[in-house]
């Protein structure tokens, strides 16, 4: 019978263990590949942007913006099943970043963002005029809109993730704890 606290001391253990290494990862989709990949260079045209997670995701929220901060997406992003495609026209060559939000099937918010260099073709812009047309008033530029990139890299996702994490470890902490007044409560 000396065995047999020892035995329990052991599943004690492992037990919290094997459900920090499995809960988490199980908990919800993440993302799997990204087209173009993280620190890829694209030297061919570039149409769109692709997600890919690991299981089904909706409410895509994905910018990606160029160089200067701008947003080069040319419509909304849309998801189907695990892939998530925006539509993108590059304006410029250079360090192009995506940023992306969705909600994974059973409702965690998952966000992140990584970045690609794009090397392809540019439109060119005609050359601008220092002198009006006669009988032309100067044309004046509007400024460039904000974009949604700059909410989505304040966002904190620190409170799910939080309650993910620290459960399990709390529940760990209290079967080890358990198990060894128990253990004591036997020698005595």
């Amino acid at each position: 019978m000396t065995h047999r606290p020892r035995a329990l001391l052991l599943a004690l253990l492992v037990l919290p263990l094997w459900l920090l290494g499995a809960g988490p990862a199980a908990a919800h989709s993440g993302l799997s590949s990204t087209s173009p990949a993280e620190g890829a260079t694209v030297s061919d045209p570039l149409g769109a942007v692709v997600l890919t997670f690991s299981g089904a995701v909706r409410g895509p929220d994905v910018v990606v913006a160029g160089p200067d901060g701008v947003s080069v997406g040319t419509a909304e992003a849309t998801a189907d099943g695990s892939a998530v495609t925006v539509p993108v026209a590059p304006t410029a060559t250079g360090t192009h970043t995506v940023t992306w939000a969705v909600t994974s099937a059973d409702g965690h918010r998952l966000e992140g963002s990584y970045a690609f260099t794009y090397a392809g073709p540019v439109p060119t812009r005609p050359a601008a005029s220092t002198t009006p047309a006669p009988g032309n008033a100067p044309a004046t530029t509007a400024p460039a809109a904000a974009t949604p990139s700059e909410a989505a890299a304040t966002r904190d996702d620190s409170g799910p993730n939080l309650l993910v994490r620290g459960v399990p470890v709390l529940l760990a902490a209290a079967v080890v704890v358990g198990g060894v007044v128990l253990l004591r409560r036997r020698r005595t």
